[in-house]
């Protein structure tokens, strides 16, 4: 296959036949070239896209056993999946990390998702696949378009419509560590007197005993039952003429512990069921398309999303050692305390985009739009030593009841295709943020085609993360115990704070020297700047430990990618090399592996049955240069397989099974604990002595099994 189609209708790249939504894929891009959204707001193919871009259909997320988001991004190059000991997955992109997951963007049709307190993005059971046609991936920055949170990568989870269904289907899967759900899906459209109408619905439940505690006492690994899980969801959505409306339910439990990783009582062990958090997210849309022409298309759109995040932990402090003076025993005491967490926010949105084409050769995009974040409710209550009443004031909260912070916007971006050889984009976005005043994101783009067989994109980008509400607003006031006297219990918010930023130069080159092979090649370079730290001083209101800009960052790395696709068989290989250094301390950021090799292997014997290999390895993870008081050593390499198998060929293709197996050969390895905790220390108070506090790495997950029959209608 060659890109001479394609490359035939660059012209006609800046007229999509409806630029915010997919256009007839056989009519425009002959050499089925996949067409994504995620890059412009508008249809474009994957070549065309101002943006370095991955892109997995449904099919493919099906041969190659995906579970979750997490097993998706965990085989694409330059992302490390890790996980964080609250029980969240976290996905570092090309060396950016964050203990949060807010330094890319999940958009669910476009729509951001993510939390009103710490702006996470959930990537694990939270996010359903089963309604799922395809994912696109960009990595490198998108705040150009998007604004906050697309720093070093965005996420765009592009659900079922009618015309990829025409109907529905019912799924039920089990698999290890007690795994069992059932799902129904249906997209479909109906004739309301002469009023079309598609109708689109969702329903999915899961529940998972659990495969050990993220943080396990002793060390225990695959303790089936120890670390419950439940998600729910449910999604309605409407399409009446050019009105789509939807709504979107989640509301997702775990289990949570902060210990030690030591639990001489078995308090947390022996009742995991008591200990949790929960996610309730509702999430309704409304857009209405208005076409004048074939000159510009304006879409109005408003989105309002209800965040509550309730639940408890418990965590056991420090042992406290005293020695009787007249028989000399010693004893130890334990203490504790149970928190209650109480975390309401709502967030509206609302904007406007148009596309506008004067001419073949010129497409222009602009929007303009605001953001609005109440904070409802944010509070911790501590109940110390496991009293019956709270701890007054809490340390933990947001006190001004009419807490809120809002961001203006607006963007403009142009596409001129000059030449069938030549295309560049250009264009910027403005934030104006309630407490950090005004951002400017700009981006660039030339796309090359020297031959019909070689694409080229050079790029750059400049993107923002704006503070959380937990950075900017949280009071943790001040705690007076013992030799603590004085000092903040968590990290003060800060209203002075900046947005982090990220520079980003990348170029692609893409080749198809014979039909069916495709090399890639890929690099980058980024620099971060204002990143927010937990600063340790002594500031006159904020206290001893607070948030503050000034961190930095450089990155450089690449990709080298040979992709086969012979018919029967699919061979795709991939090499990333991501080299990050702290600009304060010249070490090699923590955690994140230099070198990363993905590779899959499919082979399809026959119609409708696909068999399927994956190799994941990530190098040395670095860790000793941030532990000099532990000595914790780095991360070891790991080199997982995967592999599954899917048909849709059963009763004349109204029935469709997969099997995937996860770790295939139960390697037994762990993720790092987060950065602050591997230099993290305990001091007897008797006899002086200082221990590593997590001496333990998270146990990751064993061998998994998940088997799934799904049934048409």
């Amino acid at each position: 296959m060659t890109l001479l189609p394609l490359l035939a209708l660059v012209a006609h790249a800046a007229e999509p036949v409806d630029p915010f939504n997919e256009p007839d894929e056989a009519e425009l891009y002959r050499a089925e070239e996949r067409v994504v959204t995620v890059a412009s707001r508008y249809a474009q193919t994957i070549a065309q896209a101002p943006n370095i871009v991955t892109v997995l259909s449904d099919r493919e997320i099906r041969t190659r056993g995906y579970r979750t988001l997490s097993d998706l991004l965990r085989s694409m190059p330059g992302i490390y999946v890790t996980v964080a000991k609250e029980s969240r997955n976290l996905a570092w992109f090309r060396g950016v990390t964050s203990p949060d997951n807010n330094k890319f963007l999940l958009l669910i049709d476009g729509v951001p998702l993510y939390d009103g307190v710490y702006t996470h993005a959930w990537i694990d059971n939270y996010v359903p696949l089963v309604d799922v046609k395809q994912v696109e991936v960009i990595k490198g920055p998108g705040s150009a378009v998007y604004g906050t949170n697309a720093f070093a990568g965005v996420v765009n989870v592009v659900t079922y419509r009618a015309d990829d269904l025409q109907g529905g289907f019912a799924r039920i899967e089990a698999g290890s560590f007690g795994r069992r759900g059932a799902a129904g899906v249906l997209a479909d459209r109906i004739t309301m007197g002469s009023v079309p109408v598609e109708i689109r619905a969702t329903a999915r439940a899961l529940e998972i005993d659990g495969d050990g505690m993220d943080v396990t006492p002793g060390g225990k690994r695959n303790v089936s039952g120890s670390n419950p899980s439940r998600a729910l969801m449910g999604r309605f959505g409407l399409t009446i003429a050019d009105l789509d409306l939807s709504w979107t339910v989640y509301d997702y439990q775990h289990t949570y512990f902060v210990n030690t990783q030591d639990d001489p009582l078995s308090v947390l062990f022996q009742n995991s069921d008591s200990f949790y958090l929960a996610y309730r997210d509702q999430l309704a849309t409304a857009r209405y398309d208005l076409r004048l022409g074939n000159v510009a298309h304006i879409r109005p759109e408003i989105s309002l999303q209800i965040h509550d995040d309730p639940g408890q932990y418990a965590y056991l402090g420090d042992p406290d050692t005293t020695i009787d003076p007249d028989t000399g025993e010693a004893t130890t005491q334990w203490t504790g305390a149970l928190v209650e967490t109480e975390k309401r926010t709502s967030r509206f949105r609302a904007g406007v985009d148009a596309s506008i084409q004067p001419s073949a050769a010129h497409t222009t995009l602009l929007g303009v739009g605001s953001d609005v974040l109440r904070i409802q409710s944010l509070e911790d209550r501590e109940f110390a030593d496991f009293s019956a009443e709270p701890v007054t004031p809490s340390d933990f909260a947001v006190r001004d009841p009419n807490a809120s912070i809002t961001n203006l916007y607006g963007f403009l971006q142009h596409t001129w295709t000059s030449s069938y050889w030549l295309e560049l984009t250009g264009g910027a976005r403005v934030d104006r943020h309630s407490y950090f005043g005004i951002f400017t994101s700009p981006r660039a783009g030339v796309l090359l085609v020297p031959s019909q067989n070689l694409v080229m994109k050079i790029l750059y980008g400049r993107a923002f993360r704006a503070p959380t509400a937990r950075e900017l607003l949280v009071d943790v006031g001040v705690y007076d115990s013992g030799e603590n006297s004085g000092e903040n219990k968590f990290a003060a918010g800060n209203p002075n704070l900046q947005p982090e930023v990220i520079d980003t130069v990348e170029s692609e080159v893409t080749a198809t020297p014979v039909d069916g092979l495709t090399v890639r090649g890929a690099g980058f370079f980024s620099a971060i700047g204002q990143e927010i730290n937990v600063e340790v001083g002594n500031h006159p209101q904020l206290g001893s430990h607070y948030y503050e800009n000034g961190g930095t960052t450089s990155i450089f790395g690449g990709e080298a990618q040979t992709a086969w696709d012979g018919g029967s068989v699919m061979i795709d290989a991939t090499y990333s090399y991501t080299n990050a250094v702290d600009g304060s301390t010249g070490r090699v950021q923590y955690g994140v592996p230099q070198h990363m090799v993905n590779s899959i292997f499919t082979l399809r014997p026959v119609d409708g049955l696909r068999l399927s290999v994956l190799s994941d390895f990530f190098g040395t993870r670095p860790r000793r240069e941030w532990a000099p008081d532990t000595n914790l050593a780095d991360g070891p390499p790991i080199h997982l397989l995967h592999a599954a198998v899917a048909t849709d060929s059963l009763a004349n293709g109204r029935v469709r099974a997969d099997v995937s197996i996860r770790n295939l050969l139960d390697v037994q390895y762990t993720d790092l604990v987060s950065r602050n905790d591997a230099n993290a220390t305990n001091t007897d108070s008797t006899t002086g002595m200082m221990s590593t506090k997590y001496p333990r790495d998270i146990a990751a997950e064993g061998r998994a099994v998940t088997v799934g029959v799904e049934v048409g209608f």
